[in-house]
């Protein structure tokens, strides 16, 4: 019962002392209303725009041109290793198709073998090896 009152004790402490730590609000400042007066009709003096010439510049460096021929070299290489993978990949295609088709031509020309369900004396020799290695299920031990 002591830790009862001594846990109560805690929070009522960490109630009151939080919102004695809490600053009053500080009332917003209030402007004084200013009647509107029109502005008077004074001329502004016309800005003369000054043109500011820059000097040139005596032994800096000249300006790069757009592209130089080290720049256009690489992108000509470049393109030229794109369109040789483009080419790879059409000679890669067709012969996937050509090999599909030669499969689907050998299928239709082989006859079909038998299904799994059927009865063979090849199935029944595989039964038996698959029986001799996996051994009785441990639900038959």
């Amino acid at each position: 019962m002591d830790s009862f009152w001594v846990i109560v004790l805690f929070i009522l402490f960490a109630i009151f002392s939080d919102r004695k730590d809490k600053k009053k609000p500080v009332p917003k400042r209030r402007i004084p209303d200013f009647p509107q007066r029109p502005l008077p009709d004074i001329p502004q003096p016309k800005r003369k725009r000054m043109k500011i010439e820059i000097p040139e510049l005596r032994g800096a460096p000249p300006l790069p041109d757009i592209q130089t021929t080290a720049e256009v070299e690489t992108q000509d290489a470049i393109r030229v290793q794109q369109e040789r993978y483009q080419e790879m990949l059409r000679r890669k295609k067709k012969q996937q198709r050509e090999q599909a088709e030669s499969r689907a031509e050998n299928q239709r020309a082989e006859p079909m073998p038998a299904p799994q369900g059927t009865v063979t004396l090849n199935n029944l020799q595989q039964a038996v090896i698959w029986a001799e290695i996996l051994g009785k299920p441990k639900a038959r031990r």
